[in-house]
């Protein structure tokens, strides 16, 4: 895997997603070309996150994690070593919570429900 990869998401799951943003970019500027929207979707991840946790849940929100699963899909089921299968069903299952509640405050237990990024080195 590639190194500014892998710290962009070991950052994305320890919750630190704006940091991880950054990384994600810079991954994106050293990756071959074919493999850029893929860290570009998981860029929009991590964007998603940031915004739902230190802004509240809203439409941005929603159509970041809405285009990272575009994004990713053509990805399936592993890409550089990410399980983007496992992935691309953890967000739509967190999608389909959260739009399902009434209020798009998020609640503390959010965060331990945040899908990670698993991988395999």
């Amino acid at each position: 895997m590639h190194p500014e990869l892998a710290a962009a998401i070991d950052l994305y799951n320890r919750g630190e997603y704006l940091d991880s943003q950054v990384r994600f970019e810079q991954a994106m500027l050293e990756l071959p070309e074919g493999d850029r929207a893929f860290a570009k979707g998981l860029l929009m991840l991590a964007g998603a996150m940031h915004l739902y946790f230190h802004r509240g849940g809203g439409r941005g929100t929603f159509n970041l994690m809405r285009q990272m699963l575009v994004t990713v899909d053509d990805y399936r089921p592993r890409h550089l070593g990410v399980e983007v299968e496992e992935l691309f069903e953890a967000v739509s299952a967190y999608l389909e919570d959260l739009e399902s509640r009434k209020s798009r405050q998020p609640r503390f237990i959010d965060r331990w429900l945040v899908p990670r990024i698993r991988t395999r080195r």
